[in-house]
């Protein structure tokens, strides 16, 4: 079975990689990586004000919120 890769067809300059590289499962690389940011940001976070900690708050805020503005691009420039 040929791809656009394989056939030498490319829809993106060259060097600039796939946009949206999919692993096993179908799901988009930069989606799993905005879960996985979600998935550490709330315990960091809840760590953080468990703590009383500013900076541990501070750094699960921060992946929390990237995560999230991560998952919502896709709806904002949703993929062809």
């Amino acid at each position: 079975m040929a791809t656009e890769e394989h056939r030498g067809v490319r829809s993106w300059p060259p060097g600039a990689g796939a946009p949206t590289r999919t692993g096993e499962d179908g799901m988009p690389r930069a989606r799993r990586l905005a879960l996985a940011e979600m998935a550490v940001g709330l315990p960091a976070a809840a760590w953080g004000a468990r703590r009383r900690s500013l900076g541990w708050t501070a750094a699960g805020t921060v992946l929390m919120v990237h995560g999230m503005l991560e998952l919502s691009y896709e709806t904002v420039f949703p993929r062809d």
